[in-house]
Formats: structure tokens, C-alpha cells, sequence
């Protein structure tokens, strides 16, 4: 079996002016399957579009010359519409070519994905041994109703067979297998970014946390953590294998817990690697304290992300952030104390938010002085509790998925607005916001003298971009 799986890219011309700062970003997803279906001996090949830009065209010529059995794609909301596509050319040019999708998008609209004639297969959930299972099965000309975890139709039939669990032992897995990916090409962006080349580890699944624009579906919820020894084993491997500069956790909370912390910070410094690589998390600011931080900082870790999302304690309460506007300001101090650069992730839009409540936020931005902060518009992705609660209510119908972006370019294109706001309001206040922190002379002067992360040309790009009113994108 020759199997081939795809990461599409979408339409950046939807990011106006920022479109040059969308970089390619290593799919982590993707690489896990890439290497379980290596282990087991299954030819196994790998597009990133979004490094390579074949785009629909490229992509149906690579799949005509090396003619795959099955084709797996990741699919995203904003980039349904490519997936779609990609999925439409490959099954007109051959109808015998097994189309599978999986990720979030894939999952929450399977059945109205699977009633296309284009696409015979959803994988939901964690699809590591769903997909295995599956390509053995296609393999040996066996019934897919037994695999767990996957929708597929059979005799114009949709099928969802039963949900398979989560893995418990993260362990057992393999590590990704980056060797087919353009692994020197990855890095992160630029408010996130150390040093380049860069790739992701993950040091956990799930999240115990319930916040109303998260996307992960509940039944991917449970929280498993992996041994410390072993996520440092990986990095050591990706330091040796892939000669990485910087290590990325896609935990949306890393360290997990004050344990975990100091476990794997202690074999970090043990085995010398805070001298080698530089490394980044996201976490939250009820989950540090200074001698995590402390810790953090000694083992290599050089940045925070922080999901801050407003300076408004009631719109936090409204999305279910359960922490408050002093955790904010202790936690953000004492990081930046400690010496480990932080990023602010704020959120412009929230449900009941007024242009008054956005000013707030921005002031607060400043006020906490995190060295980078970024201003996204609310966007209610499919599985997150807001777009069912906006769907339900009626307040959302609208499928146009390349729209799901937080930095979109023109007013009509927005998805949602808190009600007596106005589309363009949004987009002109999250303009500001971004002004209004950055174009300040301490940040300009830490940014160029001090953090140097972000390049000079990415520096004046990011001023013309706040400068001058966002270019307007025609469908």
C-alpha cells in the first residue's frame, strides 16, 4: 500500500498586509501518523503545502506520477475549502484512490463531508492507529467496521463505528517522523519564534480546562501526561537528528503541573541540554509560580505564551477563563522577573464585548508590558461550545470556512461581531490595538536592542501593515 498524506495550504491573500507573516509551522499531527504508519513497514510519503505552495495542480501531478492507494488529509476549517478541492481533483482522476480526512473540521461535519462523493473516509479523534488499522484493512480487502474511530460509507450508508479511546501511555508512540517533512524549513511565528530551524513536542494530550472558544472536541478531552525522561529523550533526539535550534510544546498547558516542572526541568540541566537548545510553551497564569518559573528559566526555556484573552474581568467569566485580571499581573511579573520573555495572546470580540471593553483590554496589554502581544479577532471554530451555542441560537449560519481566520481584511468577511457592534469596528480596533502596543518607543527600542526575535524587515513590514488601511480581498 502506498499511502500519502497531505497538509494543505488556504488562501493567505485572506490576511491582507499580515500574510507575510504567516510562516510554515511544524504539523506535529500529521508527522505522528507519518511514523506510525512507517513502523509498520506501510510506504508512507508527505506533502506540506504550506512549506512547498504546489498548490491543487502540483499536488494532482504528484499523485498521478506516484499513483497512491490511499490519500490522507489534514483538514482545518479555514482550509476545508483546499481540502475539498484537493479531494475533488484526486477522486476525478481516479476513482479507486481511498480519500481520508481527519483533524478537527473533518470530525465535527463528518457526515455532510462523507454525503460528498469525494471523500470515503473520516478519521476522528487521535487517528494514529485509526489510520493504521484502516490502511491495513484497505490492504487486505477487509470490512472497515471494526476499526474505532472512523466514519466511511458503504453502499451509500454513512458508518460511524465505535469511538476508539484515547491513548493512555503517550509514550508508546513513536517519535514523529520528520525526515519526511521539510524540517529545516519549520520555525514558528514571529512573536513566537527564538531561533530557526525550530519543531514541536508534545508533552501531553487533552486539557483539563473548558474554555468557550476551544476546539477540541470533548471526547478528546481527557488529560495525559507524558514521563518527563521521555520528552527529554526526544528532545535529545531532535537536537542529534535535526540539528534544531529551538523546541515548541503544542500543549496548550506546559508544564502541566508543579511535578511535571521540576521533574523535566531537572533532566534538562542534568543532562545539559539548557545549554543546547532554547525552548517555548504555552501555559496558564494559575499553573506557574516563581519557583517554576525559576526552574523553567535555568533549563532553557526562553519564552511563555500566555492566553490572556481580555483586560475585562467579565469577559473572561463570559469564556470560562476562571482566573482573574491580579493572577494576570503577578504571573506576567514575576515571568518577566525571572528573565523568560513573555507573549500575551488577547482576543478582540469576545461575546458581550463593547469597543469600550476592547480599549480596556488594550490599556492592559500595556499596563502588564508583555513583550510581544497579539490582538486576534473572536472566531467561533466548529467544535468549540461558542459556535455551538451561536449555532443553536441561530446567530451563526454561515459555512464559508476560509473565513474562520482571526486576521481577516475586510468587514463583510467577518464571521462573528458581538451584537451592536459593527464588522469593520473589529478589524479597525484590532488595528489599533496592535498600533497602540507596538508602536511604542521602549517595545520598538527592546524589540531592536534587547529580545532581537524579530527581524528588522519583519519590524518595518509590521509598521507599513499598522500604518495603512488593510487591503480589501475579493472573492
Amino acid at each position: 500500500m502506498k499511502v500519502l498524506l497531505i497538509n494543505p495550504s488556504f488562501d493567505f491573500k485572506k490576511f491582507g498586509r499580515f500574510q507575510r507573516f504567516m510562516e510554515p509551522m511544524p504539523c506535529l499531527g500529521l508527522a505522528y501518523i507519518a511514523s506510525i504508519l512507517e513502523k509498520n513497514d506501510i510506504d508512507v510519503e508527505v506533502i506540506d503545502d504550506f512549506v512547498l505552495r504546489l498548490g491543487i495542480t502540483g499536488i494532482l501531478d504528484v499523485v498521478k506520477e506516484k499513483r497512491y492507494d490511499i490519500v490522507g488529509i489534514s483538514c482545518l476549517t479555514p482550509s476545508a475549502p483546499t481540502v475539498f478541492s484537493i479531494a475533488e481533483s484526486i477522486k476525478k482522476y481516479n476513482r479507486s484512490t481511498l480519500v481520508v480526512l481527519g483533524n478537527i473540521h473533518a470530525s465535527v461535519f463528518s457526515e455532510d463531508i462523507l454525503r460528498n462523493k469525494y471523500v470515503d473516509v473520516v478519521v476522528h479523534g487521535e487517528g494514529e492507529y485509526s489510520m493504521l488499522e484502516l490502511v491495513k484493512a484497505v490492504g487486505e480487502n477487509r470490512d472497515l467496521v471494526n476499526i474505532k474511530g472512523i466514519s466511511f460509507k458503504s453502499n451509500g450508508q454513512i458508518i460511524n463505528t465505535n469511538p476508539r479511546e484515547p491513548l493512555e501511555d503517550l509514550d508508546r508512540l513513536p517519535y514523529p517522523a520528520w525526515h519526511l517533512f521539510p524540517a529545516e524549513k519549520y520555525g514558528f511565528l514571529s512573536f513566537v519564534d527564538i531561533k530557526k530551524p525550530g519543531l514541536s513536542i508534545s508533552g501531553s494530550r487533552g486539557c483539563p480546562y473548558r474554555c468557550l472558544f476551544c476546539s477540541i472536541p470533548d471526547k478528546n478531552r481527557k488529560f495525559r501526561i507524558r514521563e518527563s525522561s521521555k520528552i527529554v529523550d526526544e528532545i535529545e533526539h531532535l537536537i542529534t537528528h535535526f540539528y534544531v535550534k529551538q523546541i515548541g510544546f503544542i500543549d496548550p498547558i506546559f508544564p502541566a503541573s508543579k511535578r511535571q516542572a521540576l521533574e523535566f526541568c531537572n533532566e534538562m540541566i542534568s543532562r545539559g541540554l539548557n545549554n543546547k537548545i532554547s525552548w517555548l510553551c504555552e501555559s496558564r497564569v494559575d499553573t506557574v509560580d516563581r519557583e517554576i518559573l525559576k526552574a523553567m528559566k535555568e533549563a532553557g526555556c526562553k519564552k511563555i505564551i500566555y492566553g490572556i484573552e481580555s483586560g475585562v474581568q467579565e469577559l473572561l467569566n463570559n469564556v470560562k477563563k476562571n482566573f482573574s485580571l491580579d493572577e494576570i499581573r503577578s504571573t506576567v511579573r514575576h515571568t518577566k522577573e525571572i528573565g523568560i520573555y513573555t507573549t500575551g495572546l488577547f482576543m478582540i470580540g469576545l461575546p458581550g464585548e463593547t469597543k469600550e471593553m476592547t480599549q480596556r483590554t488594550i490599556d492592559f496589554a500595556k499596563e502588564i508590558d508583555v513583550d510581544f502581544a497579539k490582538f486576534a479577532i473572536t472566531v467561533p471554530l466548529p467544535g468549540s461550545q461558542l459556535y455551538e451555542s451561536l449555532t443553536k441560537s441561530g446567530k451563526l449560519k454561515r459555512c464559508d470556512w476560509e473565513n474562520f481566520i482571526t486576521f481577516n481584511s475586510s468587514p463583510k468577511d467577518s464571521v462573528f461581531v458581538p451584537g451592536g457592534v459593527e464588522p469593520g469596528l473589529l478589524i479597525k480596533m484590532q488595528k489599533k490595538a496592535h498600533f497602540q502596543f507596538y508602536i511604542r518607543p521602549k517595545i520598538i527600542f527592546r524589540h531592536l536592542f534587547i529580545i532581537r526575535t524579530i527581524r528588522i524587515r519583519d519590524l518595518f513590514f509590521g509598521l507599513i501593515a499598522l500604518l495603512f488601511p488593510y487591503t480589501t480581498h475579493s472573492k
